[in-house]
């Protein structure tokens, strides 16, 4: 069958597959999202046959692009295992007994805001962010009362800020470099959209926490109870702050982050062994299966509360499976999508027709969504929005680091929103909570649609907007 161009029709449909499989026999339905990106996948495969697309073709473009994500792939896998040996080594369990002493339930979405934003800068990761600080101040959340979904977006809103301001983070090294934009430049243009969705995020998260009912001392009983309990099962040590001083100093000294984490763990382990007592063969499974207090062998499980255990066991290589597996059959279906043609013949009625600032910045936006949610990862964003939107900002007269900043105001900050993708999934999968519905974080994830509203305000109001330079209008 001889390759031809695709249709307007074939490419909506293509996208429609999508909307049709996740959104109604996920979210309705309720059915296993990786078997609906899989339909999907199905669905676009037969669509780009139709069009003369080989299986062959298809085969290489995904596995082009799972290449691709391999460093974000492998990255996961660690933090799964951070996650587990972190536990065993009592670092985490540390950060969560002094965080129930010392944290004011009022003022715990503020703190869960701000440490995860600090720990997010100094890393360039808020994978890694919310897989250690953010899993202590869910659970210490969880010990005094404070309801987990408000918690998560706090935690989720503190990462995006450090992993979108970071110099050491892979989206914005990456969106700069697409985009043609200094690294530092490209961050500074950031400081106009993220500011000020910092600050709406704090007051949201100061007023919420003033208002939900919580005052220090509330739930007394059960948090004294972890309290003990934690008491009982490890030994507080200053040493045990050591793994994360490790992952800290990495990135400052701007190492690769899967041998500083993994080397994180092997001192975990190592205090797990000698701080803790606990058999380096628990250690090992932690670090596999996650933490499970049976694995210490101290008392019987049934001894322990359920809380305890709801804080503690979790982590290891294979709670990030499922998180894996969706990576896999959403970028078994973007690959076919993009490499057939559909998403661009698809999205070119939308991009060829706006021509000035404000409409040209509000489609930027709008198309890097539509990339990101039928994508679910935000390179995609930064690897296509480039190609499409450098000569449309150049010919309304502005600078490539407007174009760099709005990809990211979109691909790295709304891609928590998307339960199929990278980040949701993990976020999901780590946190322990849904994204959609009452008990979801999706509107208490301030930073994920403070920034791009803020980004639609400046584009029409031309403030923060940076025109060309003297270079760039030579060029234009």
């Amino acid at each position: 069958m001889k390759k031809r161009e695709v249709t307007f029709f074939e490419s909506i449909l293509s996208l429609l597959l999508m909307v049709f499989f996740v959104f109604v026999g996920y979210l309705i339905f309720g059915l296993r999202v990786e078997l609906m990106m899989v339909a999907a996948a199905i669905g676009a495969g037969l669509l780009a046959r139709r069009a003369g697309m080989t299986w062959h073709e298809m085969e290489q473009a995904i596995s082009k692009r799972i290449t691709g994500a391999t460093p974000a792939i492998l990255i996961i896998w660690i933090i799964g295992v951070v996650i587990g040996t972190f536990i065993f080594s009592g670092s985490i369990p540390m950060l969560i007994y002094y965080g129930i002493n010392v944290i004011n339930p009022e003022y715990l979405l503020v703190s869960a805001f701000l440490l995860n934003v600090l720990f997010s800068i100094i890393t360039g990761s808020a994978w890694g962010s919310v897989g250690t600080m953010g899993i202590a101040m869910m659970s210490i959340a969880a010990s005094i009362g404070v309801p987990l979904h408000i918690t998560a977006g706090a935690v989720i809103s503190g990462a995006i800020f450090g992993d979108k301001l970071s110099p050491l983070s892979e989206t914005t090294n990456l969106a700069s470099a697409t985009a043609g934009v200094d690294l530092y430049e490209h961050i500074k243009s950031m400081l106009w959209t993220t500011v000020p969705a910092s600050i709406i995020c704090l007051i949201v998260f100061f007023i919420t926490g003033l208002n939900l009912g919580i005052s220090a001392g509330a739930n007394t009983s059960e948090a004294t109870l972890i309290l003990d309990e934690l008491d009982q099962i490890f030994n507080w040590n200053i040493l045990l702050l050591l793994p994360f001083v490790i992952i800290l100093i990495g990135a400052l000294m701007k190492k690769p982050p899967i041998p500083v984490m993994l080397l994180g763990c092997i001192v975990s382990l190592i205090l797990g062994v000698f701080v803790q007592g606990f058999s380096l063969q628990s250690g090992v499974t932690a670090a596999y299966s996650g933490f499970n207090i049976e694995l210490l062998g101290i008392l019987a499980t049934a001894e322990w509360s359920e809380s305890l255990m709801t804080l503690l066991n979790r982590g290891g290589l294979l709670s990030m499976v499922g998180v894996i597996i969706i990576i896999y059959a959403g970028y078994s279906y973007t690959s076919i999508i993009s490499e057939a043609g559909f998403l661009e013949r698809a999205l070119h009625p939308l991009t060829s027709r706006v021509k000035n600032r404000g409409p040209l910045m509000l489609t930027t936006i709008f198309t890097s969504l539509i990339l990101l949610v039928f994508s679910g990862t935000s390179y995609t964003v930064a690897i296509i929005i480039p190609e499409m939107f450098k000569k449309p900002f150049r010919k309304a007269g502005m600078a490539a680091k407007n174009l760099s900043r709005t990809m990211e105001d979109v691909g790295t900050v709304m891609a928590g929103l998307v339960p199929w993708g990278t980040s949701g999934a993990f976020y999901i999968s780590t946190l322990g909570v849904a994204i959609y519905g009452s008990d979801g974080y999706a509107v208490w994830a301030v930073m994920t649609y403070a920034t791009p509203l803020v980004a639609i305000f400046l584009a029409f109001t031309g403030i923060g907007i940076y025109k060309l330079s003297k270079e760039e209008k030579a060029e234009a």
